[in-house]
C-alpha cells in the first residue's frame, strides 16, 4: 500500500458504541432492491445460495497470529469502528516460547523495515514438533536451528498490512480457520483441490514438483515420477457442467519462454492441478491460466463460476518477498472484482496455503485422517470472506480448515464430497448473511483511487484509520463553493458499515424525501440537512451533517479531513 498512508499519524478519540443512523445510501439501496428482485427470478436457481461466482485468492505461508494476532485493539494508532468484535482469539498476554535454555521468548511486532523476512521452517515433521502436542511452544527452538527463531515469533499489525485489517472491519474474518494438514505448500494446495495429499501408500508431505512441467522457478530434478489419479474439485465441477479455472502468475512465461526471468516467478508446486493425470492428458487445457487472464476474464465477462487465483513471486506474500507487494495484489484484485458486473453475486475468499512455520498460539484440532492417512489439521491461517453477502465487521469462531472451502463449493454448486475430510468439514455459511446483502462496495483506497474529475475542489476524507472507501470510483468528496465538504453518501455509509444498523429505513425515508425535493428543483437553501444530487445522479451530503449526527468529531490536516468515531 501507499507508504504515506502506512505512516500517517492519526488523532483518534475514544471508541463509540453509538448506533449509526445511516443507511448504505439512496443509490446503494436502490441497487439492492433491483438486485434482489433479479436474483429471486433466476440467478440463484442453479446454486443453493445467491453466490454465483466463488473466487479463492490463495496466498502463502502466514499464521493467524502472524497477521491478526493483535486485531483489533493492540496496534499503535489503530482505532476500530464502533461495533467491532472484541472477542477475537488473539495472542494472550504473557504467551511465549522457551529458548534452548528455557528463557521466555515473547512474540514481538515487526518493524516497517522487516516487511521482507527470512523464510522459516515449515516442513511436515518439524511443524508437528513445533505444535508439540498442542502446547505450541517449540516454534522458536525448531526455527532457531536455522537462525530464524525470532522471525517465527514475529507478527504484523495494521501499520504494515492496513488493507487486510480494513477488510476485517468491513467484512468477515475467521479466527479458527486451520491449515488442513501439517506441512508446507504442496500438501496445503492439494487439500484445496482434493481434500487429500497423495494416497496412504504414497502420501505427499513435502514440496516435490509434479511429474509434468512447466517447472518455472522450481527444479525438475525433484519431480515426482507419477501422477495422482483420484478425483479433485476441478474434475467434479467439469463433470457437473460447472466452469472453473486455476489462474497463476508466471504460467504463460513458464510455458512459452521457460528460460525467461518471468518464467522463474511461476511455481508448479503451488499448482495442485498440475499433479494429476488429467493434466498430463491435456484435460485441463482450458482450466489452467495465467493470473493476468483473471483480469482479462473479468473485463470480458467470461469469469468462471469458481476461480482459484494464485499470485506469482513476489506477489504471493511468501516470506522473503515483499508483504506489501502481495497485499497490493490482493487489494487490486478485490477492487477489480468490485468494479465489475460480478460483484453482486460473488464471494471472495482470501486464505493461505499454510502457516509457514510462523508461531500461532491456538492448538490445531485433531481430525480423522483422510485417504492419505496424514495427520491434521495444522496451525491457524488467516481467512477473510468478502462479498455483498458477507457479514460486516464480523469475526467468526466456527472451526474451519481449507476443506471447508471445498464444502462450500460442493454445497453451493451441488457437487458430491470428494472424501471424508470435506464431507465432515464445517461449511463457511456462518460467514454470510444471505438474507441481508449490502451491494454497496468497499473499494480499499490507498490514495490511488482518484476520479477523473470532481464537482469542486478535491479533498480526502479519512475515517478513523483509513481513507474513506470507494463505492463508485468516478465520484469523490469535494469542497463546494460554500466551503462545505460534500461526501458521496454511498462511500461514507459503506465505510462505517451503516447497513448494519436498525434505524436504516427511517433515515433512508428522510433522505429519499429530500432527494425527491432536490430533483424537482425546489429550493432547499434553508434545509438543515441538505442533500445534493450530482449530474451523474449520485447523492452527496455535507460531511459535517453526518459527523454531527453521529456525535463524532473531525479535524483538517492539510488536504485531508480526519473523521474520528466517538
Amino acid at each position: 500500500m501507499n507508504k504515506g498512508l502506512r505512516t500517517i499519524a492519526l488523532s483518534i478519540g475514544a471508541l463509540s458504541l453509538l448506533a449509526t443512523p445511516f443507511a448504505s445510501s439512496v443509490n446503494a439501496s436502490e441497487r439492492v432492491s433491483h438486485s434482489i428482485v433479479k436474483h429471486k427470478s433466476f440467478e440463484i436457481k442453479n446454486t443453493t445460495t445467491p453466490i454465483k461466482h466463488t473466487i479463492i485468492i490463495y496466498q502463502e505461508n502466514r499464521s493467524f497470529d502472524n497477521y491478526f494476532g493483535t486485531y483489533p485493539n493492540k496496534a499503535p494508532g489503530f482505532r476500530p469502528l464502533p461495533g467491532t468484535p472484541t472477542d477475537v482469539n488473539n495472542i494472550p498476554a504473557g504467551a511465549f516460547n522457551p529458548d534452548e535454555n528455557g528463557k521466555p521468548v515473547y512474540p514481538h511486532l515487526f518493524s516497517k523495515d522487516q516487511l521482507q523476512t527470512k523464510d522459516v521452517d515449515h516442513g511436515f515433521d518439524n511443524m508437528v514438533k513445533m505444535v508439540n502436542g498442542g502446547k505450541m511452544d517449540m516454534f522458536y527452538q525448531i526455527n532457531n536451528l536455522r537462525g530464524a527463531g525470532d522471525i517465527a515469533m514475529g507478527y504484523y499489525d495494521y501499520n504494515t498490512i492496513p488493507s487486510y485489517w480494513q477488510y476485517a472491519q468491513h467484512f468477515a474474518l475467521a479466527d479458527k480457520f486451520f491449515q488442513p494438514v501439517y506441512g508446507p505448500s504442496t500438501p496445503g494446495a492439494l487439500y484445496l483441490a482434493s481434500a487429500q495429499s497423495g494416497t496412504k501408500d504414497q502420501p505427499i508431505k513435502g514440496d516435490p514438483n509434479p511429474k509434468t512441467g512447466p517447472y518455472g522457478g522450481d527444479n525438475p530434478k525433484y519431480a515426482l515420477n507419477y501422477n495422482l489419479t483420484y478425483k479433485n474439485i476441478g474434475d467434479e465441477l467439469t463433470a457437473n457442467n460447472r466452469t472453473w479455472k486455476w489462474y497463476e502468475g508466471g504460467w504463460d512465461a513458464a510455458n512459452k519462454n521457460p528460460e525467461s526471468e518471468e518464467a522463474k516467478t511461476y511455481s508448479p508446486h503451488h499448482n495442485p492441478f498440475q499433479y494429476f493425470q488429467n493434466y498430463e492428458d491435456g484435460k485441463y487445457a482450458n482450466n489452467l491460466k495465467d493470473a493476468h487472464d483473471f483480469t482479462a476474464d473479468l473485463k470480458k465477462g467470461s469469469l468462471p463460476e469458481v476461480s482459484f487465483l494464485k499470485a506469482d513471486y513476489p506477489n504471493d506474500e511468501h516470506p522473503g518477498y515483499s508483504t506489501p507487494a502481495g497485499e497490493d495484489f490482493v487489494a487490486k484484485t478485490i477492487n477489480d472484482v468490485m468494479n465489475s458486473k460480478y460483484w453482486k453475486d460473488t464471494a471472495i475468499i482470501i486464505t493461505y496455503d499454510e502457516s509457514g512455520g510462523n508461531w500461532d498460539h491456538v492448538a490445531p484440532k485433531d481430525v480423522t485422517p483422510g485417504p492419505d492417512g496424514l495427520q491434521g489439521t495444522g496451525p491457524r491461517i488467516p481467512t477473510l470472506v468478502i462479498s455483498p453477502y458477507a457479514k460486516q465487521n464480523y469475526v467468526g469462531h466456527t472451526e474451519y480448515d481449507t476443506t471447508s472451502i471445498l464444502k462450500f463449493i460442493e454445497s453451493n454448486y451441488k457437487l458430491p464430497a470428494l472424501n471424508n475430510r470435506d464431507a465432515s468439514a464445517n461449511n463457511l455459511t456462518d460467514m454470510f448473511d444471505f438474507n441481508n446483502p449490502d451491494f454497496a462496495r468497499y473499494m480499499y483506497n490507498d490514495g490511488s483511487l482518484k476520479p477523473a474529475k470532481t464537482w469542486g475542489k478535491p479533498v480526502n476524507v479519512q475515517i478513523n484509520n483509513a481513507l474513506m472507501g470507494v463505492d463508485n470510483p468516478t465520484e469523490a468528496a469535494f469542497i463546494n463553493n460554500k466551503g462545505e465538504v460534500m461526501v458521496p453518501l454511498d462511500d461514507f455509509a459503506r465505510s462505517i458499515n451503516a447497513h448494519n444498523y436498525k434505524n436504516v429505513k427511517k433515515y433512508m425515508s428522510v433522505l429519499k424525501k429530500q432527494r425527491h425535493t432536490n430533483e424537482h428543483g425546489q429550493n432547499d437553501e434553508h434545509e438543515k440537512n441538505r442533500v445534493w444530487i450530482s449530474p451523474t445522479h449520485h447523492t452527496y451530503v455535507p460531511l459535517n451533517m453526518l459527523v454531527d449526527s453521529l456525535g463524532w468529531s473531525s479535524a483538517t490536516n492539510g488536504d485531508t479531513v480526519m473523521v474520528t468515531s466517538k
